[in-house]
């Protein structure tokens, strides 16, 4: 116990050394990660917290803080396996008692600024829809530094570094978790393995984050907010408008729970398909099917153009794209020719009952654009239209 605390003690040291803007824009390091439980380790020592037996785990707990021990000893020695902030109030803000983690990060901290105290090779956060690798810095022997995030499409979820370092004949993984929600951190978490990876499962796990950093069917909207509707934009619980057919919305869905079949005057078939809180309207002609409405509506939670999803505010919805115009009570152009509705444009119409957005690109056939409703400010209806 006392030569690892030793060891923590020199990478503390160490931390002394770098500039902040040096840190910032740098990868992870295990001292960071260190320096974390040692700050907490201590601070239940000085608080004369006990240990608690949970599922054969020894926590201790302090107002804001939690800590998972190797033993019941609670000293300055005491072997840290995770250590963890979150978020009390403002109690936690106090000059006395601020909880924080690595680079002054702390439960609060918006997304967007803990993005910026770490390394990120990723602007776009180009990925899969479920996570998307910020970096990877080094190669095994040496000591590997990651970072990536878990998210659920536009909605960042967990931010983790990791550090990957040899540990005699195997390889050790020590990582630190910022839990998001709404865009903010609400929650630290260290981790440590109690046992070594092996060379092979390692090297594994690092092939899989460098698999996942080449990957970008699926990226943050990033530069796009505040800009106008565009072509890109024109996707609904994984279905772009312009290229889902009926057999590809069948194939992403599953079959829907009810269908319906219409036949049109102009000969062609209106086909009506219901999942829960999605409802998409094909027409087929000739064989061939096009969607012609996509509508996300109750208790969806399907993710729309810029991440928008059902329950997001107007406010949100507004500073995703332009809105450049002048309105009154009614409403008004957001930008564009709105008035006489010649796409590209936007449009704002306040009714006594609801608010409508309208935004409208043009097409080879005409418009098509993206239809919300809210009432009391709140979305509660979707669509991606012909217009």
């Amino acid at each position: 116990m006392k030569n690892r605390l030793m060891i923590i003690l020199a990478l503390i040291l160490m931390l002394a050394m770098p500039t902040l803007a040096e840190e910032e824009a740098a990868p992870i390091k295990l001292a960071e990660i260190e320096l974390f439980n040692q700050t907490l380790l201590e601070r239940a020592v000085a608080e004369e917290q006990p240990t608690f037996l949970d599922e054969g785990n020894y926590i201790v707990r302090g107002e804001g803080y939690e800590l998972l021990l190797g033993s019941e000893d609670v000293s300055t020695d005491s072997l840290v396996l995770g250590a963890a902030i979150h978020w009390i109030g403002e109690r936690a803000q106090t000059a006395d008692n601020k909880l924080t983690g690595p680079r002054d990060t702390a439960p609060g901290m918006s997304l967007e600024t803990l993005l910026a105290r770490f390394a990120n090779d990723n602007q776009y956060l180009a990925g899969r829809p479920d996570s998307a690798v910020l970096y990877i810095d080094g190669e095994l022997p040496a000591a590997v530094s990651v970072g990536f995030i878990t998210r659920d499409g536009q909605n960042v979820q967990m931010v983790e570094h990791d550090v990957y370092y040899q540990a005699g004949e195997g390889v050790m993984r020590e990582g630190i978790q910022f839990t998001i929600e709404s865009g903010d951190i609400t929650a630290i978490r260290t981790f440590a393995a109690k046992e070594a990876l092996s060379q092979q499962a390692a090297a594994d796990e690092l092939q899989a984050l460098r698999d996942l950093q080449e990957e970008n069917a699926y990226i943050a909207f990033g530069d796009m907010a505040g800009s106008r509707l565009a072509r890109e934009d024109m996707v609904l619980a994984g279905l772009d408008f312009f290229d889902t057919d009926y057999q590809a919305a069948v194939t992403a869905l599953g079959e829907p729970a009810n269908e319906e079949r219409h036949e049109d005057s102009d000969g062609s078939t209106l086909i009506t398909c219901q999942w829960p809180g999605l409802e998409a309207v094909f027409r087929q002609k000739d064989g061939a099917s096009r969607a012609i409405r996509i509508t996300a509506q109750g208790e969806g939670v399907f993710e729309g153009p810029r991440g928008l999803r059902l329950g997001d505010t107007l406010a949100q919805a507004l500073s995703r794209f332009e809105h450049s115009g002048t309105l009154d009570e009614d409403g008004g152009a957001l930008y564009g020719d709105a008035q006489n509705q010649q796409a590209p444009y936007g449009l704002m119409r306040i009714n006594p009952e609801n608010t409508m957005l309208y935004y409208a690109i043009a097409t080879e056939t005409g418009k098509a654009g993206l239809v919300m409703e809210f009432v009391d400010d709140i979305l509660v209806s979707m669509s991606l239209t012909t217009l």
